[in-house]
C-alpha cells in the first residue's frame, strides 16, 4: 500500500503529459507539460465556498443579520450570524424561522453564480493570461508563465486572494502541477491529494454517476488517496472510463485542454438586483462598490485611467436614470482609477439626483477613458501634485454643484479684451490657436490676451462708464486696435482703444480705457472701467 502511494504522488509531483493533437477549443492550452524535476506548480485554483451567499452581499444587507440560502427548501449556504444562531445546513426554512425570526433568506440562483464567477474572472486576467472557469464555484488560473512578473507562485496567491477579498468573496487558494490536482485541493481545503474526500470533487460533473458514487462508498472508498491505490485497468472495467479519465487528468497522465476567457474590450456591467432597493445609502453600500470595484480591476489590467463614466438605474417599470460623471482629465489630468474616487463623487452627485422609487437594475459604463500615467516624484517637488489636488477639488465641487459650476480660462485669438478668454471645463492648458502666428512681430495676429502688459483678474462683460475725475493714471496708454471690426457690441463702435492702469479714488487698482481721441468728435472722450486687480 505504501509503495504504491509513493508512486501516485511522484506521478502527482512530475507528470508525463501527452501532448494533444488538434484537440480542444482554439484557445485552450494544455493543462500539463513535462516539468523538470523540483519545478513548483503551475496551476491555481481559486475555490468560492460561501458562493451562493455572495451573490446577495449587493444588496447591502448587514452581516449581524441572518441569511439564509435556500435550495430544495433546505438550507444550504448561511453567514457566521445564522451559524452563531444554532442554525444548521440541511435543515428546514420553518426549522430556521423557529430558532431566529429576524432572519432573510434567499432562493439559490446558479445563474447569478456563474455571472459572479465570470465577473472574479476578468478581474484575476491581471495575473494570468490563461484563465478559466470550473462551474459551479472554481476559477483557475494558469501562472507558470506569470511567475517572472510577480515573483513566485505564492505572491501571485496571496494578490489573488486579496483581490476576491475586496470584492466581498471568501476563497481558497491551492497550487498544483495539474488544473485538476489544484481544483481538488482548493475545494477540499487540503494540502495533500491523499486525504481529498471524494464528495468534494464534484465527480458528477465529470460524467460519473451518482450510483458509481454509492458503489465506492459501499467497497470502503471515501478518499482520493485510497482511489489511486486501486489498480487503473479494474477501475475502468468496474466504473467505467469517465473516473480512470479524471485520474489521468489529476496526475497528469492525460492532457486537460482548458477554456480561458477573453478579457472584455469595453467595460460594461449590468447588476440585476433580487429585490429592489429604494434608499440612496443602501445603493452605495451595496452594489455600487460592487460594479465600482470591477471598473477598478478592469482599469489596471488595462492600464487605463476612467475621464467619464455613467450609472444607470433602472425600475422594474418605467424610464431609467442616467447619472453622467466626468473627472478631472485631459491635458493636466489623468482620470481615475480606485474605486473609492469614483464613488466619493458619485455619491456628491447622487444627493442631488432624483432616482426610481424602487430600483431593480444599476448599470456601470465607462464612456472616456486614457492611459494611465503614474506619479512622478522629484527630489525638491514640483507643481505636479499641486495640479493632482486642483483637479479632484473641481471633481469634487463638480459633482457637488454642477459640471458647469467650476471652469478654468482659455484664451482665445481676438482683439476684444471681452472675447479674449472663454471658460473651458475643468483644468485645461492653454494651447495657441491654430490660427496664431509664431512670429512675435505679428502683432495684428495675436489675441490681447497673448499681448505682454499686466491684465486684470476680474474683467467686465460690459465695460461700464466712470468719471476722469475719479482716477489717477499710473501707467499706459496701451491701444489696442481691431482691424476687422469694432470692439464690444454697439453699433459702429470705435475700433481703436487706449488702456491705462489706474488708481479709482476709492483706493483699487483698475483697468480703463479711453476711446481714441482721432475717432470721436467729443472734445472731453469718455472714460471706461474694464475690470479690477487682485
Amino acid at each position: 500500500m505504501g509503495k504504491i502511494f509513493c508512486t501516485s504522488m511522484r506521478a502527482e509531483k512530475s507528470p508525463t503529459a501527452l501532448t494533444p493533437a488538434n484537440t480542444g477549443p482554439a484557445n485552450a492550452v494544455p493543462a500539463a507539460k513535462p516539468a523538470a524535476s523540483g519545478q513548483n506548480p503551475q496551476w491555481l485554483a481559486i475555490y468560492f465556498p460561501n458562493l451562493p451567499l455572495d451573490v446577495f452581499q449587493q444588496l447591502g444587507l448587514p452581516n449581524e443579520q441572518v441569511q439564509l440560502v435556500i435550495e430544495e427548501r433546505r438550507v444550504s449556504h448561511m453567514n457566521e450570524a445564522a451559524s452563531a444562531a444554532g442554525i444548521l445546513a440541511g435543515c428546514s426554512l420553518a426549522t430556521a424561522y423557529s430558532i431566529s425570526a429576524e432572519l432573510e433568506y434567499f432562493e439559490r440562483s446558479p445563474e447569478q453564480e456563474q455571472q459572479r464567477l465570470a465577473d472574479l474572472a476578468q478581474a484575476l486576467y491581471r495575473y494570468s493570461s490563461m484563465v478559466s472557469i470550473e462551474p459551479p464555484d472554481c476559477i483557475v488560473l494558469e501562472i507558470g508563465a506569470s511567475r517572472q512578473l510577480w515573483g513566485n507562485a505564492a505572491t501571485i496567491t496571496q494578490h489573488a486572494l486579496n483581490l476576491c477579498a475586496d470584492m466581498n468573496h471568501l476563497a481558497v487558494g491551492r497550487q498544483a502541477a495539474t488544473p485538476q490536482a489544484a481544483i481538488a485541493l482548493a475545494r477540499a481545503q487540503a494540502s495533500r491529494l491523499y486525504s481529498v474526500p471524494l464528495h468534494v470533487l464534484e465527480l458528477l460533473n465529470q460524467g460519473f454517476s451518482q450510483r458509481n458514487l454509492e458503489r465506492l462508498s459501499n467497497i470502503g472508498i471515501y478518499t482520493l488517496g485510497q482511489l489511486m491505490q486501486l489498480p487503473r485497468a479494474g477501475l475502468g472495467k468496474r466504473f467505467g472510463q469517465c473516473l480512470t479519465q479524471y485520474l489521468g487528468r489529476l496526475q497528469g497522465q492525460l492532457p486537460d485542454p482548458r477554456q480561458g476567457i477573453r478579457p472584455a474590450a469595453h467595460f460594461l456591467r449590468q447588476q440585476h438586483l433580487f429585490k429592489p432597493i429604494s434608499n440612496k445609502a443602501v445603493l452605495l453600500r451595496g452594489p455600487m462598490p460592487y460594479l465600482a470595484k470591477q471598473l477598478e480591476h478592469w482599469l489596471i489590467a488595462h492600464q487605463q485611467g476612467c475621464i467619464a463614466l455613467n450609472w444607470t438605474f433602472a425600475p422594474f417599470k418605467g424610464q431609467a436614470v442616467t447619472l453622467p460623471m466626468r473627472f478631472g482629465g485631459g491635458h493636466l489630468g489623468r482620470g481615475k482609477q480606485q474605486h473609492q474616487d469614483m464613488l466619493k463623487l458619485s455619491a456628491l452627485q447622487l444627493e442631488n439626483t432624483d432616482l426610481p422609487k424602487e430600483v431593480l437594475t444599476i448599470g456601470l459604463e465607462m464612456t472616456l477613458g486614457q492611459p494611465w500615467l503614474g506619479h512622478n516624484q522629484d527630489l525638491f517637488g514640483s507643481t505636479a501634485s499641486h495640479t493632482v489636488a486642483a483637479n479632484e477639488l473641481v471633481d469634487e465641487l463638480s459633482a457637488r454643484l454642477g459640471a458647469d459650476a467650476c471652469y478654468s480660462i482659455h484664451s482665445k485669438s481676438q482683439h476684444s479684451p471681452e472675447q479674449a478668454w472663454q471658460g473651458v471645463t475643468g483644468l485645461s492648458a492653454s494651447r495657441p490657436s491654430a490660427h496664431s502666428s509664431s512670429d512675435p512681430a505679428a502683432t495684428g495676429y495675436r489675441s490681447a490676451g497673448l499681448l505682454q502688459g499686466e491684465r486684470p483678474l476680474w474683467l467686465f462683460q460690459q465695460p461700464q462708464r466712470i468719471a476722469s475725475a475719479e482716477l489717477v493714471l499710473l501707467q499706459g496708454p496701451e491701444r489696442l486696435i481691431d482691424p476687422t471690426a469694432g470692439f464690444g457690441s454697439r453699433t459702429n463702435a470705435p475700433s481703436q482703444r487706449d488702456y491705462y492702469i489706474a488708481r479709482h479714488a476709492q483706493g483699487a487698482l483698475c483697468w480703463v480705457y479711453t476711446e481714441s481721441p482721432s475717432l470721436t468728435t467729443d472734445t472731453a472722450p469718455y472714460w471706461y472701467l474694464h475690470g479690477y486687480f487682485a
